[in-house]
């Protein structure tokens, strides 16, 4: 606190002067409560948050382990793959995808396989969006559409260029060409059944996040963060190279870099502010009105305001992502580990 000179103050004043000096200091501070650890006797390096479970992906130990988030426990553990790359929890079913065998498997809460279809092709991420699972055949680049009902391939999009990035918005397939070369599109917006080429200057587009002025785009391995507004450029800005992890920050955006000590902020005008960290971000989500962020070099948790670290915690071993709760709630993997720690910002 700064120090208060002099000592012929009225008591009135000197009161309000130490409000005005408290009260800023009082809105930056916080704490991270460790709520629990939940141990998953395996290593996952995967995992998706829906509907109150968290779905975690070893695939090396070839298991797909279920975590109940208000029981803070496992609840079914599944080992009858040979390769499982992606697994989501949806209304009262696991989903998961096996790259060995080229399936996609439903099984029940009591750990039964319900269904299954063959793919082929790798098949590897997958989302859910108003009845379909829309799966990426990794192998041969293309997407595709199941019915959820009748498990069925009703859509069947033929990019030929791998990714596993891929993002659903509204009735609209948003498709990163992150295998792209020199002369194929940076993304492809597939509506129905038409498929939009966009050519972009990006070298591995990664993410897709749209905004309240706009839609915005950023490549990994240069930084280059574009934002798009009716489809049209309107600015574009160079991060720092390996941009790995795109979240909102309030109004603006935040990234991460897995080679640089910094998270950027990056305002709906393109202006950069840059957020020094204690070591390189691979994760980092906005939780309340902070942003949380994760070293997995350093095993590290930060808890960042809009003016930097206010919070610097160890976490367990190798810390890769970060489960977003609810308002001031948060779950951390971590793999070497082998946890799932819950934490709260109080």
């Amino acid at each position: 606190m700064e120090r208060i000179h002099g000592t012929r103050y009225r008591l009135g004043i000197e009161k309000i002067y130490i409000l005005v000096i408290l009260i800023p200091i009082s809105l930056f501070s916080a704490s991270l409560e460790k709520t629990d650890i939940v141990h998953l006797d395996c290593s996952p390096l995967r995992g998706t948050y829906s509907e109150g479970y968290i779905t975690l992906v070893d695939s090396l130990s070839r298991k797909v382990v279920l975590v109940d988030v208000d029981k803070k426990q496992v609840v079914l553990t599944l080992e009858d793959f040979l390769y499982p790359v992606w697994a989501l929890f949806h209304a009262n079913k696991i989903y998961v995808t096996d790259l060995f065998t080229g399936e996609f498997l439903e099984y029940d809460l009591l750990g039964r396989k319900r269904r299954s279809i063959y793919l082929g092709n790798d098949p590897s991420v997958f989302v859910y969006s108003r009845g379909k699972f829309y799966i990426s055949l990794f192998s041969n680049g293309t997407l595709i559409a199941l019915d959820e009902r009748n498990f069925r391939i009703v859509e069947r999009y033929r990019i030929g260029i791998p990714s596993s990035y891929f993002y659903i918005r509204d009735d609209e397939i948003i498709y990163m060409c992150y295998w792209r070369k020199r002369n194929d599109p940076a993304v492809i917006r597939i509506k129905g059944r038409q498929m939009k080429k966009i050519y972009l200057d990006l070298e591995r587009p990664l993410r897709y996040i749209e905004g309240a002025t706009g839609e915005y785009f950023l490549d990994y391995k240069n930084g280059k963060l574009v934002k798009l507004v009716r489809g049209e450029v309107v600015w574009n800005v160079n991060l720092p190279d390996l941009s790995y992890s795109l979240s909102f920050f309030g109004k603006d955006l935040a990234i991460s870099s897995l080679v640089e000590p910094v998270v950027s902020v990056v305002d709906r005008n393109g202006k950069v502010k840059k957020l020094k960290v204690p070591h390189p971000v691979l994760d980092l989500e906005e939780i309340g009105e902070h942003l949380v962020a994760i070293s997995n070099s350093e095993n590290e948790v930060y808890l960042l305001s809009d003016r930097g670290v206010i919070l610097r915690e160890k976490t367990g071993k190798y810390p890769l992502k970060i489960f977003k709760l609810g308002k001031k709630e948060f779950a951390i993997l971590c793999s070497d580990s082998q946890e799932l720690r819950f934490y709260k910002i109080k």
